[in-house]
């Protein structure tokens, strides 16, 4: 019998197919471009193709029919499927359970379903940058190759099975540029959660608020009352408002409780920020929601922040999160 191939699938550009994945134990491709029942046609990639709307970019068709056709034929029940999940920087593995179904409902465009059964689910940085920068190829669907077995033994505590090996597939200029801006993204928060624990990451948060041109200073470092930066805009810090922030370096969701302490010591002419390395959890999302001088700012935003603003950082805080600029192909990355 063929040993198992590994995929792995994206749930949309911003993880709109997430709910369908996780809730309902399904994996699921856009409907968009072909919004009818491909299980009806010849198992062709020809007639993929000729199935696209015509609106489409006729360059892209050849990419956008293969993963349809790869998701519909290719990929068998008991395969693999790493789910890359954007929302708690998760992989999640499953093994795909069922065949190919369209059906449309509420959950929007994501009709070309097949179900899953979830296995295991384990922290993005515990796999090694040469398996995080396979896994971010800009494909929604795609078959993990050189890092398959190192990604399965992960899942498997050291004991995962081999897998059959396929030839690459086409490089192409999409999926390099995303590796890159993925593999950066995950040498940031690795460097945020390992060597920026604890205290030092305070400093690390006032220099990036004065590099988005504010006055900042960390709080003395005895203190406790959940006020670990302040920053504002004028020189003597009396001009509202006045941003008290709170820095986090935390694995898992920050709660509503959490949150709500430290709004508490946030008067109403100033703004409260809280900062973590991690995320929130939905009623902390949504008690922010309620209070318009009040911002999460989870992981991802973190690091985004750290990007753009990263040439104004001082050279010791750059020191801390090595960087090198280079060029890339300027292309969109949208969802595939």
């Amino acid at each position: 019998m063929d040993a198992k191939r590994v995929w792995a699938i994206r749930a949309g550009s911003s993880g709109q197919a997430d709910a369908l994945f996780i809730e309902q134990n399904l994996i699921a491709m856009s409907s968009a471009d072909v919004d009818d029942d491909v299980g009806k046609l010849s198992a062709s990639r020809k007639a993929f193709k000729e199935a696209f709307d015509p609106s489409v970019r006729p360059e892209a068709v050849p990419i956008l029919a293969g993963q349809l056709f790869r998701f519909v034929h290719e990929a068998k029940i008991g395969d693999y499927i790493i789910y890359p999940r954007k929302h708690d920087r998760t992989l999640r593995l499953g093994e795909i359970s069922g065949p190919y179904v369209f059906q449309t409902d509420s959950a929007g465009e994501f009709s070309h379903r097949r179900s899953v059964i979830w296995k295991n689910k384990l922290g993005r940085d515990l796999f090694s940058q040469g398996a995080l920068y396979e896994l971010g190829s800009t494909l929604t669907l795609f078959e993990v190759k050189s890092f398959a077995d190192e990604i399965l033994e992960k899942f498997n505590g050291g004991a995962g099975p081999r897998v059959t090996a396929q030839p690459p597939l086409r490089d192409e200029t999409e999926t390099v540029v995303r590796d890159i801006v993925e593999a950066t993204r995950d040498f940031i928060s690795k460097k945020l959660k390992s060597e920026l624990k604890g205290y030092p990451l305070e400093p690390f948060v006032a220099e990036l608020f004065r590099s988005m041109g504010y006055q900042a200073h960390t709080t003395r470092k005895v203190r406790d009352d959940g006020i670990d930066v302040i920053a504002h805009r004028d020189e003597l810090g009396i001009e509202p408002p006045v941003l008290k922030i709170q820095v986090k370096a935390n694995e898992a969701n920050i709660g509503a409780d959490c949150v709500k302490a430290f709004y508490a010591m946030v008067q109403e002419r100033d703004v409260g920020i809280f900062v973590t390395t991690g995320g929130y959890s939905s009623s902390a999302v949504e008690f922010a929601r309620t209070k318009g001088n009040l911002r999460l700012i989870n992981g991802l935003d973190f690091v985004d922040l750290i990007q753009k603003h990263y040439d104004r950082l001082g050279p010791k805080f750059r020191q801390q999160i090595p960087l090198r600029r280079v060029l890339v192909p300027d292309v969109a990355l949208d969802d595939a």
